[in-house]
Formats: C-alpha cells, structure tokens, sequence
C-alpha cells in the first residue's frame, strides 16, 4: 500500500516535470526562429520594443506549449488517492489508479506548473494570435512572399464590386418581423460592411477616382462611433470603468501589437487613432453631469458646448497644437513617403480634422431617434393612398437634397472637397439612413454577407496593409500586392483575399476571448490585471532595450 502511494505521488509530478520540458523547449524554438529572421528581414534595424515583443512571444509561446502538454499528460497520470489499501485489496486498487481519467473529470483549478486548467483555452488563443502576428511580419517584412505592382482600371474594380454585391444578395435575411426599427444592428453591420469591403478595394486596385467617396465612408464610421457610443450611455447610463475599457480594448488591442512587433507609429493606421478619440469625446459629453441627462435642456446645452469645443479645436487656428503637443510621442508620424511634412502632427491634424464635426451628428441622431422612430410607425398606420403620398414626398425631397449636394460637393476636386468635407459630409450621411429605412421590408431585411464583414472592419483595414498587399517599409504605405501566383492575378486575388479574410475573423474572435480574460467583471482584479500588463509591457521593453544595447 506504502508503495502504491509512492508511486502515485512519483507520477504527479510527471505533468509539472513535461510542463518544464516543453516550456522551455517552446521558448528556446521561438527564439531561434526569432533569431533567424534578421537573415531573411529586409530591415535589420530592430527597436528595443520588437525585441521585448519577440521574448514576450517566446515566454507566452514556452508558456501555452509547456501547459498543453502537461495537461495532457496528466489525463493519464496515476491519480494520487492519500489512503491506506489492505494488501487484499492492493491489486483492485492499483487496476482502478491506472486507468486514464476522462477529461470531464479534470478539475478546472487543476495546476500544472504556474497554469490553472481554465486558463488553458486563454493560452490557446495568445499562442494562436502570435503565430498570426509572425505571418504579419513574415508577409511583408521578408521577400518570402512574393510583391507585385497593382494593377489599377476602373472596370476591374467595379467588376469586382459588381460580383461581391451579386453574392450578397444571395445572402439576403430577414432580421425576424419583430425587428423593424431603423438602424438595428444587422443593417448597420451591413453598412459597415459594404463601405469597408470597397474601402479596401479602393487601396487594392489604387482606384483614385472615387477618393471622395472614401472620405464620406470614413465619416459615416465616425457618425456611427458618435450615434452607437451615445445611444448606449444615453439609455443604459452605464460610464463604468469596465465598459470603457472593454471598448478601448476593442479598438487598440490589436493595433498596438502590430505597431509593436512591425515597428510602426500608431497614426499609421489612423482609423483607430479616430474612433479612439471620438469615443472618448462621446463618453465624456454623457458623462458629465449624466444625472441631468433626462432633461432636453442639459443634453442639447452639451452638444452645442461639445460643437464648439470640436470647432474651437480645429477651426482656430494655433488651438489644435496646443492641445495636443503634448501626445506628440503617440500621434505623431513620420510618412517616408512625404518628407516635406515636418509637424509630426499633422497627419492627426488632416484625418482627425476631416470628421471633427460629423461624430456630434451622430449624437444628435442617437438623442431623436425615439422621435423619429414614433414618425415612421405613424406613418405605416396611416391608410394606404396617404402613405404613399408621404412616402414619395420623403423619397423625393430625400433624392434632390442628395442629388444637390452630389453636384454641388461631391464633384469637386480632391482638395476643394476635402475643405468642405467636415461640414457637409452629415447631408449624404442622413439621406442613406432616410432610403434605407423608408419602408418595413428595407428595415426587416439585410445582406448577411456585408453585415459579417462589418464585424471584423477594424481587423480588415490593419490586415490589408501586410497581408492582402505589402507595404514600402516602415510606416510604409499599401503600395504593392502580395503575390502568390504570378501571372495569375484573379486566382491570386482570390487566394490571398481568402486567407486575409480568414486570418482578420480569427483575429476578432481572439480579440472578444482575450478581453473577456483580461479584462473580468470583477473591479479589483480587472485593475490587478491592469496593473500586471501594463508592468509587463515596460519589463519587456526593458528587456528590449538591454537586448538592443
């Protein structure tokens, strides 16, 4: 019996024993792959933050391996039982011990090394997201995968387009007769959708003349940041620090990594560095003074404050660098492509300016939108041949302010647009919302195609840069294609669109699974955690910077 009981303990430390084996085996192959990439990098000047980035990897790498395998060795460890067995019942019990446990046995605070067994899946997902951001880097820091030069023409690019919406009409759902109210949520992601797949489209095949255009799908991103963001704090008047943080998580999680492991600024890609802003702006106008939000009087007293403060800081001149001179370090950018520009600031200054106005818009629709919602149920209870006239008065009127604006803004060149944009760029916004919503059946039914690729826009427009194209370097612009065909381009289009839209979902998906372990409901260990990151990241650049000297 004494001897069964030794064994039993002997074996329990087999799990911890393979945890180290391969832990350590998982850390020393990362960096010997870390190591070799300088020999195939095109740029072999590193920062002290890649560095740090590439042992945080080979920890995190040595970590989930080391955890995988001693889990599963210990699904067939000896489990340990601290009794006495009489020497008849020796051999009964030593044929139960030897029998593999199931895995719905394993406890989920079951330790093999520093590990719990309910960690296990959040390791899963940081090994799965380091190997991408080594694809990243693979893509478009070495000449492994090959580059081309885009092949520009409007009629590829509206073929294209042309093809992409047939699929999504074939996709077409109905949200369920219950949903009929203007801009739910499926019909937005469809928005998002549509606007992001001929945004990126636009950056593939270099289709210059619909850059307008762009620039309006631009604000209407930042109009939804200002409509979603103030219509949840408006009816939910939830400002805690757990919501907040969930969404800054959403927006820069990703985008810190790439920046971090490509060497890149954060302006580069802008988009995030605009919602992330908006969004502040949009919790701190409901924040304030948030138990007066009932009354009419004190949300319209915020917007027009939160108008002017917008105008003063980028209508002014002189406000703007003042206020933010000192985020210099974070917003500022270097394009090697436009050398001429030496504020740093002022790519913020051109792309943050651009939408300065429109993200109040979209609070204000958020603030009516019980009222207009109440207008268009009145208008379908209303008897036939008087909804019609209605109808086609708001259709009508609707098409000629559009049809004006179109000739009057839209035609004109790139830079004369680009002055009137902030101010006129709501007048399209609010007459897409008004067509897309003047009938039940437009409001119950949306393209599921579209509105899936609005879940992942943000990891699309960070993943076309080094994946799905290739950029000139740091801070380099999109201006080639990956290549994996040559000579082949639609089936090389085809393939690497594949996997580009393959690999942005994963990402997504283990963006939500690493927030939710991150970031707990509970608010001493959600700043517990906080705190463990943010002392992780400046050990690891320390480390980098040891490493880089």
């Amino acid at each position: 019996a004494k001897t069964c009981m030794r064994e039993a303990h002997r074996m329990g430390l087999l799990p911890h024993a393979t945890f180290v084996v391969f832990g350590g085996g998982g850390v020393l192959s990362t960096l010997a792959v870390v190591m070799w990439l300088p020999s195939i990098s095109e740029i072999q000047d590193f920062s002290a933050m890649q560095y740090g980035m590439a042992v945080g990897y080979a920890l995190m790498i040595g970590l989930w391996l080391g955890a995988e395998a001693g889990f599963f060795v210990a699904r067939y460890q000896v489990p340990y039982k601290a009794v006495d067995t009489s020497p008849e019942e020796a051999e009964e019990e030593d044929g139960e011990l030897m029998q593999p446990r199931s895995p719905k046995d394993a406890d989920a605070n079951t330790k093999v090394g520093p590990v719990h067994k309910s960690q296990l899946g959040t390791l899963r997902a940081w090994g799965e997201f380091i190997f991408y951001m080594g694809y990243i880097y693979l893509c478009d820091r070495t000449p492994l995968f090959s580059k081309g030069p885009k092949l520009t023409g409007s009629a590829r690019f509206w073929a294209v387009n042309l093809l992409i919406l047939l699929c999504a009409l074939c996709t077409l759902r109905s949200s369920g007769p219950g949903e009929m109210k203007p801009l739910q949520r499926d019909q937005t992601e469809e928005w998002k959708g549509w606007m992001q797949l001929m945004f990126i489209l636009y950056h593939y095949f270099a289709e210059a003349p619909i850059y307008n255009a762009i620039r309006l799908y631009i604000a209407a991103y930042v109009w939804m940041t200002g409509f979603g963001n103030f219509s949840y704090y408006y009816v939910k008047a939830d400002f805690t620090l757990l919501r907040f943080a969930q969404m800054m998580w959403r927006l820069n999680f990703f985008v810190f990594f790439v920046c971090a492991t490509m060497n890149n600024e954060y302006m580069l890609y802008y988009i995030c560095a605009m919602h992330t802003f908006f969004t502040w702006m949009v919790y701190l106008c409901c924040f304030a003074f948030s138990r007066l939000n009932h009354d009419t009087k004190v949300i319209t007293f915020k917007m027009i404050l939160t108008t002017l403060i917008s105008v003063l800081l980028y209508d002014v001149p002189g406000v703007f660098h003042v206020v933010f001179g000192l985020t210099t370090p974070l917003l500022g950018f270097h394009d090697p492509l436009h050398p001429e520009f030496t504020d740093a600031l002022h790519e913020w200054f051109f792309r943050s300016g651009l939408d300065h106005l429109v993200w109040v818009f979209g609070m204000i629709c958020a603030f009516l939108f019980p009222f207009f919602d109440r207008q268009l149920q009145a208008l379908e209870e209303l008897p036939s041949a008087r909804q019609t006239m209605y109808k086609a008065a708001l259709i009508g009127t609707t098409l000629a302010i559009g049809t004006w604006w179109f000739v009057t803004f839209y035609m004109l060149p790139k830079r004369a647009y680009n002055a009137v944009h902030p101010f006129t760029s709501f007048i399209p916004i609010f007459c897409y919302m008004v067509l897309r919503n003047c009938s039940p059946t437009l409001r119950r039914y949306h393209m599921h195609l579209f509105a899936w690729c609005g879940k992942v826009t943000l990891e699309t427009y960070i993943l076309q840069f080094h994946i799905w194209m290739k950029t000139t370097g740091i801070n380099g612009s999109p201006k080639f294609l990956m290549v994996w065909l040559p000579g082949w381009f639609y089936t090389n289009f085809l393939l690497t669109s594949i996997v580009f839209f393959f690999v942005s979902y994963r990402v997504f998906k283990i963006t939500v699974t690493l927030r939710d372990a991150c970031i707990p409901r509970d608010g001493s260990r959600m700043v517990h955690n906080g705190v463990a990151m943010v002392g992780g990241i400046l050990a690891l650049y320390g480390c980098g910077l040891g490493l880089k000297s």
